[in-house]
């Protein structure tokens, strides 16, 4: 019997799509190409891909109790709770919708030695005649003596070897890495030389093109990681790859896919032949490198919280599918140990905090949150799960750093003023803004101490009537504050935030702080023997420097010791394209920094108990 196919319609869009009967609404969407928002990757319990149902059958799987209270008894489900059972027609609202990205691709600057691994030496091989009746190999290898010794080549590079010669009329490319041959091309191609440096974020990937001849950057493009229709954080794709049919298999498939997309529009934009591009250098979190090697994480996620590798690994790009010269490399940047990753390597190489005399300290506040800390004597690191609140997860009008996005919010003297990426009207609160309205409801008397949201009636006389008049009960969610009334919102609801929202801010700052503060412990070191503290990755380049330490995400020490470095990881990974050395470096770095487990130290919950704590800062007294 033919498997049933349905239609599914989603609007506005309009698009359409044809799957098999069951499946969900959820994985409809992901067949159109459309990413809803979902913090659980899609197992009905974060209730955020509410969709409306317009017309057609299907079958819900206990959605009813994770649904928005607005929401029941609407024709309304959530879309990975709804299995679909006729031609039906969907509206997915604004609320449930993962818009484009505010994505970062600047990162720190650095100069260096430009000595890429990847050499193209044309040649004019002395042709075969009865006198010299050498092989093809022979008089190849005889022929690059000079730029390359004891050269290996593999047996599939070998079978074009004598056809290129001979198209060539014995002037030929040579492509090297290394001591190896990995391309012959039959004519002097040796000034088109590229490759492509990739930070394979938990949320975002960015790709830099780049000239290896001259060091220059050609092109940028980056995408949201198409993986977050399986879950938005590490933990939730684990459980994804393990617990779903071919889940494995699907996560990387999805992340090839993506960067594949980015090699297209890279060398579209440079005009390039992809063919051209022979080396591909990769960073991001241990599990982002498993899933893009396609290489089970399971045991990463469990104790003692072991990966199946750390150094870097070399593979052939057809290997993985990634649509380069069929002969290109594609190297990944290795791991420290359990969910620190190349991404953090990249950070310590492109930061040159390995190098320094001075003690620094290292922040990368994404969706985890990873912490480096020492100088070239002593590293330690380690990761906190500061991310979900930042990211807006778990946040009740959280959201991504997209366009609607509350990004900004400053109380001034007789108004609340509220910024939102693209100065679009709002949507939701994203990370940056989370820590603003946290941090301005905190100076002005609203957030005390431990916390807690003061009720109108508890607020202090000198509280001005605007701010009162602002602050809500919600029988849901506690006391709550309006950032933006319904009448000045994309989707007609206010903008709260609750007081839910500050105690999770809370247990994500006081993770993070909790990490800096066991680190400075294990070096036997005070605020004051650290001369900077970087800031990387999207979400810390955007951050007021003042707002972070005045909720205690960051310590209370001099503002000009706190330094941005954007997409350092993206920087580390062109680095290695760039300089073979550094891929070395690298790789020392990975040996040489020690990794704490904050779970297993028996101090950790009694730092993180006081750091959930708001500290008494300068701007709030």
């Amino acid at each position: 019997m033919a498997e049933r196919m349905f239609k599914v319609t989603f609007q506005p869009e309009g698009k359409s799509v044809f799957v098999s009967d069951g499946t969900t609404i959820y994985e409809a969407g992901g067949e159109a190409g459309i990413i809803f928002k979902s913090e659980c990757g899609g197992h009905g319990i974060c209730g955020s891909c509410v969709v409306n149902i317009m017309k057609g059958d299907y079958k819900q799987m206990g959605s009813e109790k994770f649904l928005p209270e607005e929401e029941i008894n609407k024709d309304s489900v959530l879309a990975c709770r709804a299995n679909i059972k006729s031609d039906i027609s969907v509206e997915i609202p604004i609320s449930s919708r993962l818009f484009k990205l505010k994505i970062l691709t600047k990162g720190i600057e650095y100069k260096l030695e430009l000595n890429p691994d990847i050499k193209k030496i044309f040649v004019n091989v002395p042709k075969p005649s009865l006198e010299d009746q050498r092989s093809d190999i022979d008089r190849l290898i005889d022929s690059i003596k000079n730029h390359i010794k004891n050269p290996i080549i593999q047996l599939d590079v070998l079978k074009i070897l004598p056809d290129k010669l001979r198209k060539g009329k014995f002037k030929i490319t040579v492509v090297i890495e290394e001591n190896e041959i990995i391309d012959i091309e039959s004519e002097d191609q040796s000034d088109r030389n590229y490759g492509i440096a990739f930070d394979i974020g938990t949320t975002t990937v960015v790709g830099y093109l780049l000239d290896l001849k001259t060091g220059k950057q050609l092109a940028v493009s980056s995408r949201t990681n198409p993986q977050t229709s399986c879950g938005d954080d590490v933990i939730t794709r684990i459980n994804y790859a393990n617990t779903k049919k071919d889940g494995l298999n699907n996560l990387q498939k999805q992340i090839v896919s993506c960067i594949n997309d980015i090699i297209i529009e890279l060398v579209n934009k440079a005009n390039i032949d992809k063919k051209n591009v022979y080396k591909i250098t990769t960073t991001g979190n241990t599990t982002m490198n498993h899933l893009f090697l396609g290489l089970d994480p399971i045991n990463i996620a469990m104790n003692p919280y072991v990966g199946v590798v750390r150094f870097n690994m070399n593979v052939r790009s057809e290997n993985l599918g990634v649509n380069i010269n069929r002969y290109g490399k594609v190297c990944t940047m290795p791991n420290i140990a359990g969910f620190v990753g190349g991404d953090t390597v990249a950070v310590i190489l492109a930061s040159g905090m390995h190098k320094s005399k001075e003690i620094k300290f290292a922040i990368d506040i994404g969706t985890n949150g990873e912490l480096v800390m020492g100088n070239k004597d002593r590293l330690i690191s380690c990761s906190t799960a500061a991310g979900p609140a930042f990211e807006g997860a778990r946040i009740v009008f959280g959201m991504r750093a997209s366009n609607g996005a509350i990004d900004i919010v400053k109380i001034k003297k007789n108004e609340v003023e509220i910024n939102t990426i693209e100065n679009s009207k709002a949507i939701g609160i994203c990370g940056t803004g989370l820590i603003d309205a946290v941090a301005e409801l905190r100076k002005n008397g609203i957030i005390n101490d431990s916390g807690k949201m003061l009720k109108k009636e508890e607020l202090p006389e000198y509280i001005p009537d605007f701010l009162k008049e602002r602050i809500v009960k919600n029988e849901k969610y506690g006391t709550s504050f309006i950032l933006v009334d319904k009448n000045n919102t994309r989707t007609g609801k206010d903008i709260l935030l609750t007081q839910k929202d500050v105690r999770e801010t809370q247990l994500a700052k006081g993770a993070m702080y909790a990490g800096y503060n066991i680190l400075k412990k294990i070096l036997g070191i005070k605020d004051e023997d650290i001369t900077e503290i970087f800031i990387a990755g999207a979400f810390g380049n955007y951050i007021r420097k003042t707002q972070a330490k005045c909720i205690g995400l960051l310590p209370d020490i001099s503002t000009e010791k706190i330094k941005f470095i954007g997409n350092a990881a993206g920087a580390g990974a062109k680095m290695v394209l760039l300089t073979k050395e550094l891929k070395q470096e690298a790789c020392e770095i990975s040996k040489n920094t020690e990794y704490i487990e904050l779970t297993v130290r028996k101090d950790f919950q009694d730092e993180f108990m006081d750091a959930m704590y708001f500290p008494t800062c300068k701007t709030c007294t």
